[in-house]
């Protein structure tokens, strides 16, 4: 199983846009078998597949309070933990409780019907804190969000800190997968170039080559809990979703 954390302490960056998409992507384009996992206290992953948050029945707190959980299935090869707010309550806990995410679902992975899972998709909060850290310490990869905005570049530098420290001090294999320039508004194409410009001159090869538009299409997906393929197939959104996909397919093969 290889593990994606899709992170960004700021929000407002499409982070569960892109960790929903991805996880249908991986699942139904790819034929793999995802577990997509809600590591949010804002829940909105959840929501995404779920038109009724109140029929969660595979609840992430379960993992954190190390008690047994299934993960619920979505569809034939895409599983889900959700979240709601009650998450919030990992924040208070000692220290250790970042490892348990991790220990849970390698877990899941042996143990679910059917064989194991090729993929797992973390959504974060935009926060620092246990639940920032436990998703870092369970990924292979960390997959960053940007939105190419003013003040872009300072965020960047706090998250690639947390990302050294983590590696640092308790998983030492975690790797960056990259960061996709996303939600590019058009109104202000200056300001976007320059902060795209400055992007790829500070980081070169980790930003993706492929990047995402926003469109209303794209906000839509989620609130209709389809995925962009399903919602607008022949749209540029769904092409533009494509193109970062299998950037992040050849990226982990290489």
């Amino acid at each position: 199983m290889i593990t994606i954390t899709v992170a960004n302490q700021k929000g407002g960056v499409g982070k569960t846009t892109l960790a929903f998409n991805l996880s249908y992507f991986l699942s139904n384009e790819h034929g793999k078998k995802v577990l997509s996992v809600d590591n949010d206290p804002q829940g909105n992953l959840t929501s995404s597949f779920l038109e009724d948050s109140a029929k969660l029945d595979a609840h992430i707190l379960k993992v954190y309070n190390e008690e047994p959980c299934l993960p619920m299935q979505i569809s034939k090869t895409l599983y889900l933990l959700g979240s709601d707010r009650t998450l919030a309550q990992v924040a208070a806990r000692d220290f250790q409780v970042i490892f348990k995410l991790k220990k849970s679902i390698k877990k899941i992975d042996k143990g679910t019907e059917g064989g194991g899972f090729d993929y797992a998709v973390i959504d974060c909060l935009p926060s620092f804190g246990h639940l920032h850290l436990a998703a870092l310490n369970a990924a292979d990869f960390v997959l960053i969000p940007v939105k190419p905005a003013p003040y872009a570049l300072a965020g960047m530098k706090d998250l690639f800190e947390t990302i050294e420290a983590a590696k640092k001090h308790f998983n030492p294999t975690l790797g960056i997968l990259g960061i996709v320039i996303n939600q590019v508004d058009g109104r202000k194409p200056v300001i976007e170039r320059e902060m795209e410009e400055a992007l790829r001159e500070t980081y070169g090869d980790l930003v993706f080559k492929a990047k995402i538009n926003k469109r209303i299409k794209v906000e839509e997906s989620p609130a209709l809990q389809k995925a962009i393929t399903d919602h607008d197939p022949q749209g540029p959104s769904a092409m533009e979703f494509k193109a970062v996909i299998d950037e992040i397919i050849q990226r982990i093969n290489q």
